[in-house]
């Protein structure tokens, strides 16, 4: 079962009496996987090297001790890892051990990453071993993946939904590549010369014509003919907010349209999620913060 999600290794106990007591919740996309999973023993486990995706590992309990070349590692909440393709390691988990597992698709990350440099890349995508995320960035990384599976868990028709599944893997790829220390982050860092915002019409009226499609970043960024970094660096300077930051504030004045006009539909979920709302107890709360009143009192009063 888990060379089918993963790849081919060795799995073996390390105490006489040990015995297996497996876990595994698993949940995908189609660029990434997630799975949190604990054997119940003490094991060793040798895979064969990776090649076609990233691995992250984020322990929740327990701990690891991961070995890579002449590297040891011990990995314990807080202390996550990456495995790059063509690397090659081995790890024994301790019996209360379990950890969150992030399968990233090579292809699809680099992808992301040539679209925020804006520019094919010159070597293979690097990642440092260790993730630390008991602070900063990789701290912040960590709690939104574990709330967006909660979210996954509790409603799972939302990762089967075009607009949050693609604004979810661009989340997770794009902090990775921002947030962890990688073979690019020296070119993501570096300040990028000025470009006349001519772009931003072209993007912002493909927004407004279509506002219920599913949109990302890079459809965007390719639909303007400018580099992730420049999509991203325009928003924020004319509009003091990021494009899908600027594309949900479109889609909320959408629902108030439809809230305010009497004869199409009166219930506030089928219109709250028609246009990409699923968390419904925040989006009522940015409603009112936005509007001064809930998304139920627009539509009382006006009947």
């Amino acid at each position: 079962m888990v060379a089918g999600i993963f790849c081919d290794h060795r799995l073996d106990l390390t105490e006489r009496n040990g015995r297996l007591n497996y876990q595994h919740r698993y949940l995908r996309t189609a660029v990434v996987s997630f799975s949190v999973m604990g054997y119940g023993a003490d094991v060793r486990i040798t895979p064969r090297e990776l090649d076609d995706f990233f691995l992250v590992q984020l322990p929740l309990k327990g701990e690891s001790r991961i070995e890579s070349g002449k590297e040891l590692r011990l990995s314990r909440p807080g202390n996550g890892t990456i495995h790059c393709p063509g690397q090659s390691f081995s790890m024994n988990w301790s019996v209360d051990c379990s950890k969150l597992a992030v399968r990233i698709e090579r292809e699809a990350i680099e992808r992301h990453a040539a679209s925020l440099l804006g520019r094919a890349l010159r070597c293979p995508l690097r990642f440092d071993t260790a993730l630390d995320t008991c602070r900063g960035g990789g701290k912040a990384w960590e709690m939104s993946i574990r709330q967006f599976l909660r979210g996954f868990q509790q409603s799972p028709e939302l990762v089967a939904h075009p607009l949050m599944r693609a604004q979810f893997e661009q989340f997770i790829m794009s902090g990775l590549l921002l947030w962890q220390e990688n073979s690019l982050s020296d070119s993501l860092r570096r300040p990028e010369p000025g470009i006349l915002p001519r772009h931003l019409k072209v993007v912002e009226d493909y927004m407004h014509a279509h506002p219920d499609a599913a949109m990302t970043n890079e459809q965007l960024a390719d639909l303007g003919g400018v580099s992730l970094r420049t999509l991203y660096n325009s928003f924020r300077r004319f509009h003091g907010m990021g494009p899908m930051r600027y594309l949900k504030d479109l889609r909320m004045e959408k629902v108030r349209e439809e809230l305010l006009d009497a004869g199409r539909c009166r219930n506030v979920t089928q219109v709250a999620t028609r246009w990409g709302f699923f968390e419904l107890g925040r989006f009522a709360a940015e409603y009112r913060k936005r509007y001064g009143e809930s998304p139920s009192d627009t539509l009382r009063n006006n009947p």
